[in-house]
């Protein structure tokens, strides 16, 4: 398994969880515990929404045995394009609130990694299950890393917003899916 590229695909998943990280700062003044909790939520999701495509995908894999590369390629170049897409929108409206609001906003912001699980193996070679459980445990890392220094950005600054972070992610996405086709 590329290691690299998981800790990649893990920054790129996690551009969307730090930019709203980083709204939620700005609204609460980041404080330690909440900056903690944010970082956990958005860290569980991604690690969570990778195994279940994994799992998804690996019903499916005889079927998608021949053209994997394909799928895999459409699947994050299509997920790098939404999140460039997306990378302007203002996220200040989603980041107010408890947890509840904590909880739906990460799982809004981890559905890419719903998709990107189903291409995990080619893109990552994660094909055994514990390079599954890496791959995801790094995601993880990664996101509750980016997740926790956005938050306390977010609360030191109080002012503007990520808004290129998406764009960053949006454009890494893109890279791992030409590599992946490349490589298929």
């Amino acid at each position: 398994m590329d290691i690299i590229s998981a800790a990649a695909l893990g920054a790129s998943l996690a551009a969307d969880a730090m930019a709203a990280s980083f709204a939620r700062g700005t609204k609460s003044g980041g404080s330690s515990k909440d900056a903690l909790e944010a970082a956990f939520y958005f860290g569980a999701f991604q690690m969570l929404m990778p195994l279940l495509g994994w799992s998804i995908g690996k019903v499916g894999s005889g079927m998608f045995s021949g053209f994997d590369h394909i799928i895999a390629f459409v699947i994050l170049l299509f997920l790098g394009i939404k999140m460039i897409a997306d990378s302007g929108r203002d996220r200040t409206a989603e980041s107010s609130g408890g947890r509840k609001e904590l909880f739906l906003l990460a799982f809004a912001t981890s559905i890419d990694a719903l998709a990107s699980g189903i291409a995990l193996p080619v893109s990552l070679g994660a094909v055994r299950p514990a390079d599954m459980f890496l791959a995801i445990g790094i995601i993880g890392a990664v996101t509750f890393v980016l997740s926790l220094t956005g938050y306390i950005l977010g609360g030191r600054l109080r002012s503007g917003r990520m808004r290129y972070a998406g764009c960053i992610g949006g454009i890494m996405l893109i890279i791992i899916a030409v590599r992946t086709l490349i490589s298929g």
